[in-house]
């Protein structure tokens, strides 16, 4: 129950104390990140969560684990958890059966750390912080482009969330849940250590086979992967977009003598250039936008058209929540 918690990320409110306190760190190059520094962030995010009522001897046996690293990694790329079993729960957790945990670890981190990443997104651009934007208040022309930009934006954003949204579901719920209630009933059915160990290996299994990690899977895990890497992209890009809109607006405001009633007034000197500049931004973020959602939805269908090919019957509930109008179904047949 502690590795499904932890290990398997089932405490949801440790998890997201976890993402907050150890992002900034794990965005830095990972040769340059401490695993002592990163235990401590660990320990903050249990005693910030539900987690610290948990069993001391439970907590304490919970650690940080970084990978092997190579050059150009980040500490996302290498960061983990693992769980320390003693004697003699070392019969059933054995070193493969805990690499096995690592490997489904590693995965469902991934696919948190994009679901964080697109409330991020939204965070930026919620619609009281673009109302309250001095582009949104200005001639037609660039309002007219900054309107256009964030609702290309704004689009490409709800087809990643709902994509994320749906796949972390299938694999939170018709996965890991349905997987441990059925290890559960087989847990006491056990009559010896035997019916145990092999109650637990096809946990595991049907965990690593309906998560797309078996070998059988490796083409669509690779797709999976890419759109990962592209909504990661489009939060990157989000960022730098988002933070040179501020600038500007803050280069464009400054303090007047007779008050207005919003908090600063465009400076008439400057107001052309920061115009000029805010449609070169625009026009860059539009075209970006357009690159981006290509990608996306090519390797969305790609993923989506492997689906029907996967051995394990539980993928058809995935391709019906992912696709449940059959709207990228037609969009694919009329390519």
């Amino acid at each position: 129950l502690a590795i499904k918690r932890y290990l398997l990320l089932g405490q949801g409110d440790f998890v997201q104390y976890l993402m907050d306190v150890v992002g900034p760190e794990l965005s830095e190059p990972a040769n340059r990140i401490s695993p002592f520094h990163l235990a401590g962030l660990l320990e903050t995010a249990i005693r910030a969560s539900d987690a610290q009522y948990d069993d001391r001897d439970i907590l304490d046996r919970i650690k940080v684990k970084m990978m092997d690293h190579g050059d150009g990694d980040v500490g996302w790329d290498v960061f983990s958890l693992e769980y320390d079993a003693r004697v003699p729960l070392d019969t059933v957790f054995t070193a493969s059966v805990m690499k096995m945990y690592l490997k489904i670890f590693n995965f469902l981190w991934k696919l948190k750390r994009v679901d964080h990443s697109l409330t991020g997104v939204w965070k930026t651009m919620k619609p009281n912080c673009i109302l309250s934007s001095p582009f949104y208040k200005e001639g037609t022309s660039i309002r007219a482009q900054f309107v256009s930009v964030l609702r290309k934006c704004q689009v490409l954003f709800n087809e990643m969330n709902h994509f994320v949204t749906n796949f972390q579901y299938y694999i939170m719920f018709e996965v890991l849940e349905v997987s441990w209630a059925r290890f559960s009933e087989e847990m006491d059915a056990a009559k010896d250590l035997d019916d145990l160990l092999m109650g637990h290996d096809k946990y595991l299994t049907s965990i690593v086979e309906k998560s797309l990690l078996g070998e059988r899977s490796l083409g669509i895990l690779r797709n999976l992967f890419a759109l990962f890497d592209i909504i990661l992209q489009f939060r990157s890009h989000a960022d730098r977009w988002f933070e040179r809109i501020y600038e500007l607006q803050l280069r464009g405001k400054g303090k007047s003598k007779t008050k207005t009633k919003e908090t600063g007034s465009w400076l008439e000197g400057g107001r052309k250039a920061m115009i000029q500049l805010a449609g070169e931004l625009f026009l860059k973020m539009g075209e970006d936008l357009d690159s981006i959602a290509k990608d996306y939805t090519a390797s969305l269908d790609s993923f989506i058209s492997q689906l029907p090919l996967q051995q394990h019957v539980d993928l058809k509930f995935l391709l019906f929540r992912l696709d449940f109008t059959e709207y990228y179904s037609r969009v694919s047949s009329n390519k």
